[in-house]
Protein backbone atom coordinates (compact mmCIF):
# COMPACT_ATOMS: atom_id res chain seq x y z
CA UNK A 1 0.00 0.00 0.00
CA UNK A 2 1.36 3.39 -0.95
CA UNK A 3 1.10 6.36 1.28
CA UNK A 4 0.40 9.71 -0.23
CA UNK A 5 3.51 11.89 -0.55
CA UNK A 6 6.06 9.05 -0.88
CA UNK A 7 7.49 8.28 -4.31
CA UNK A 8 9.10 4.93 -3.61
CA UNK A 9 8.89 1.86 -1.48
CA UNK A 10 11.61 0.61 0.92
CA UNK A 11 13.54 -1.68 -1.53
CA UNK A 12 16.87 -1.03 -3.26
CA UNK A 13 17.09 0.16 -6.83
CA UNK A 14 18.89 -1.78 -9.51
CA UNK A 15 21.74 0.74 -9.43
CA UNK A 16 22.23 0.26 -5.69
CA UNK A 17 22.27 -3.54 -6.10
CA UNK A 18 24.78 -3.28 -8.96
CA UNK A 19 27.07 -0.98 -6.94
CA UNK A 20 26.86 -3.31 -3.93
CA UNK A 21 27.66 -6.33 -6.10
CA UNK A 22 30.65 -4.57 -7.70
CA UNK A 23 31.95 -3.50 -4.29
CA UNK A 24 31.56 -7.06 -2.96
CA UNK A 25 33.43 -8.48 -5.98
CA UNK A 26 36.34 -6.06 -5.53
CA UNK A 27 36.51 -6.82 -1.81
CA UNK A 28 36.45 -10.59 -2.49
CA UNK A 29 39.27 -10.20 -5.05
CA UNK A 30 41.45 -8.28 -2.59
CA UNK A 31 40.83 -10.85 0.14
CA UNK A 32 41.62 -13.73 -2.23
CA UNK A 33 44.88 -12.08 -3.27
CA UNK A 34 45.85 -11.66 0.41
CA UNK A 35 44.99 -15.31 1.09
CA UNK A 36 47.18 -16.52 -1.79
CA UNK A 37 50.04 -14.34 -0.54
CA UNK A 38 49.71 -15.71 3.01
CA UNK A 39 49.64 -19.29 1.74
CA UNK A 40 52.86 -18.71 -0.21
CA UNK A 41 54.51 -17.11 2.82
CA UNK A 42 53.48 -19.97 5.11
CA UNK A 43 54.82 -22.51 2.61
CA UNK A 44 58.13 -20.66 2.45
CA UNK A 45 58.38 -20.50 6.27
CA UNK A 46 57.66 -24.24 6.52
CA UNK A 47 60.43 -24.98 4.00
CA UNK A 48 62.87 -22.77 5.93
CA UNK A 49 61.99 -24.50 9.20
CA UNK A 50 62.59 -27.95 7.72
CA UNK A 51 65.96 -26.85 6.29
CA UNK A 52 66.85 -25.46 9.73
CA UNK A 53 65.97 -28.80 11.32
CA UNK A 54 68.08 -30.61 8.73
CA UNK A 55 71.03 -28.32 9.47
CA UNK A 56 70.72 -29.09 13.18
CA UNK A 57 70.55 -32.82 12.43
CA UNK A 58 73.62 -32.42 10.19
CA UNK A 59 75.54 -30.81 13.04
CA UNK A 60 74.64 -33.75 15.30
CA UNK A 61 75.60 -36.32 12.65
CA UNK A 62 78.89 -34.49 11.96
CA UNK A 63 79.77 -34.43 15.65
CA UNK A 64 79.07 -38.18 15.96
CA UNK A 65 81.20 -39.05 12.96
CA UNK A 66 84.10 -36.78 13.90
CA UNK A 67 84.18 -38.20 17.44
CA UNK A 68 84.20 -41.82 16.22
CA UNK A 69 85.95 -41.96 12.82
CA UNK A 70 87.48 -38.51 12.45
CA UNK A 71 87.05 -36.06 9.61
CA UNK A 72 87.42 -38.78 6.99
CA UNK A 73 83.97 -40.13 7.85
CA UNK A 74 82.31 -36.90 6.78
CA UNK A 75 82.50 -37.85 3.10
CA UNK A 76 80.05 -40.72 3.67
CA UNK A 77 77.54 -38.37 5.32
CA UNK A 78 77.73 -35.96 2.39
CA UNK A 79 76.10 -38.60 0.15
CA UNK A 80 73.33 -39.61 2.59
CA UNK A 81 69.70 -38.57 2.40
CA UNK A 82 69.31 -35.77 5.00
CA UNK A 83 65.72 -36.82 5.72
CA UNK A 84 67.02 -40.02 7.35
CA UNK A 85 68.64 -37.92 10.08
CA UNK A 86 65.27 -36.70 11.37
CA UNK A 87 63.38 -38.66 14.02
CA UNK A 88 60.24 -38.34 11.94
CA UNK A 89 60.10 -37.44 8.27
CA UNK A 90 57.64 -34.71 7.27
CA UNK A 91 54.24 -35.77 5.95
CA UNK A 92 55.03 -34.10 2.63
CA UNK A 93 58.16 -36.19 2.01
CA UNK A 94 57.71 -38.51 -0.99
CA UNK A 95 60.86 -40.61 -0.58
CA UNK A 96 63.94 -41.33 -2.68
CA UNK A 97 63.99 -41.29 -6.49
CA UNK A 98 66.61 -41.72 -9.21
CA UNK A 99 66.43 -38.60 -11.44
CA UNK A 100 62.61 -38.28 -11.40
CA UNK A 101 60.51 -36.28 -13.82
CA UNK A 102 59.56 -33.31 -11.59
CA UNK A 103 56.40 -32.58 -13.56
CA UNK A 104 55.04 -36.02 -12.67
CA UNK A 105 55.47 -35.58 -8.90
CA UNK A 106 52.79 -33.94 -6.75
CA UNK A 107 53.49 -30.31 -5.82
CA UNK A 108 54.08 -29.19 -2.24
CA UNK A 109 56.35 -32.14 -1.47
CA UNK A 110 60.00 -32.99 -0.77
CA UNK A 111 61.97 -35.83 -2.34
CA UNK A 112 65.60 -36.99 -2.40
CA UNK A 113 67.26 -37.45 -5.80
CA UNK A 114 69.61 -40.40 -5.28
CA UNK A 115 71.43 -39.89 -8.57
CA UNK A 116 72.45 -36.29 -7.83
CA UNK A 117 72.36 -36.53 -4.01
CA UNK A 118 70.00 -33.53 -3.91
CA UNK A 119 67.08 -32.83 -1.59
CA UNK A 120 64.36 -31.15 -3.66
CA UNK A 121 61.21 -29.23 -2.70
CA UNK A 122 58.42 -28.70 -5.22
CA UNK A 123 56.30 -25.72 -4.09
CA UNK A 124 52.54 -26.28 -4.02
CA UNK A 125 51.77 -23.49 -6.47
CA UNK A 126 53.77 -21.90 -9.28
CA UNK A 127 53.25 -18.47 -7.73
CA UNK A 128 53.53 -19.50 -4.09
CA UNK A 129 57.01 -18.07 -3.68
CA UNK A 130 58.00 -14.54 -4.57
CA UNK A 131 59.34 -13.77 -8.04
CA UNK A 132 62.89 -13.60 -6.68
CA UNK A 133 63.05 -17.28 -5.75
CA UNK A 134 63.08 -20.33 -7.94
CA UNK A 135 60.07 -22.57 -8.44
CA UNK A 136 61.96 -25.69 -7.31
CA UNK A 137 64.28 -25.53 -4.32
CA UNK A 138 67.26 -27.89 -4.39
CA UNK A 139 69.65 -28.54 -1.50
CA UNK A 140 72.88 -30.50 -1.30
CA UNK A 141 75.13 -31.57 1.57
CA UNK A 142 78.66 -30.39 0.80
CA UNK A 143 82.03 -31.03 2.37
CA UNK A 144 83.84 -27.75 3.10
CA UNK A 145 87.22 -26.84 4.47
CA UNK A 146 87.48 -23.96 6.91
CA UNK A 147 90.94 -22.55 7.53
CA UNK A 148 91.77 -22.02 11.18
CA UNK A 149 94.39 -20.22 13.23
CA UNK A 150 98.09 -20.37 12.48
CA UNK A 151 99.64 -23.46 14.08
CA UNK A 152 103.27 -22.67 13.39
CA UNK A 153 105.18 -20.33 11.13
CA UNK A 154 104.00 -20.99 7.62
CA UNK A 155 101.51 -23.70 8.60
CA UNK A 156 97.80 -23.24 9.09
CA UNK A 157 95.47 -25.63 10.76
CA UNK A 158 92.13 -26.19 9.06
CA UNK A 159 88.91 -27.98 9.81
CA UNK A 160 86.59 -29.94 7.61
CA UNK A 161 82.84 -29.65 7.98
CA UNK A 162 79.55 -30.27 6.22
CA UNK A 163 76.99 -27.75 5.09
CA UNK A 164 73.52 -27.94 3.54
CA UNK A 165 73.48 -25.35 0.78
CA UNK A 166 70.73 -24.39 -1.59
CA UNK A 167 71.82 -24.87 -5.17
CA UNK A 168 70.73 -21.60 -6.77
CA UNK A 169 71.48 -17.89 -6.85
CA UNK A 170 68.76 -17.17 -4.25
CA UNK A 171 69.24 -18.65 -0.77
CA UNK A 172 66.16 -19.58 1.27
CA UNK A 173 67.90 -19.85 4.62
CA UNK A 174 71.15 -18.62 6.12
CA UNK A 175 74.05 -20.90 5.20
CA UNK A 176 75.85 -22.42 8.17
CA UNK A 177 78.66 -24.90 8.46
CA UNK A 178 77.82 -27.62 10.98
CA UNK A 179 79.53 -26.69 14.20
CA UNK A 180 81.11 -23.47 12.93
CA UNK A 181 78.26 -20.89 12.96
CA UNK A 182 77.35 -18.40 10.18
CA UNK A 183 79.58 -18.14 7.15
CA UNK A 184 79.56 -16.33 3.82
CA UNK A 185 78.45 -18.34 0.77
CA UNK A 186 81.15 -20.59 -0.69
CA UNK A 187 82.17 -20.60 -4.31
CA UNK A 188 81.89 -23.86 -6.19
CA UNK A 189 85.61 -24.74 -6.16
CA UNK A 190 86.76 -28.31 -6.41
CA UNK A 191 89.41 -29.30 -3.91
Amino acid sequence: MRHPGTGRQGGATRLEVAVSAAFGAVLAGVLLQCLISYQGQSEQVAAKQLVGSLRTALAVQSAKIISTTGEGGLIAIAHQNPMTWLQETPKNYLGEYYSPNKSMLPRGNWYFDRAAHHLVYLPAAEKSFSAGTQKVMTFKVKLVRVSGSVKAVGQTKGSTGLVIDQISDQAVATNTVAGFGPRPPLSEKKQ
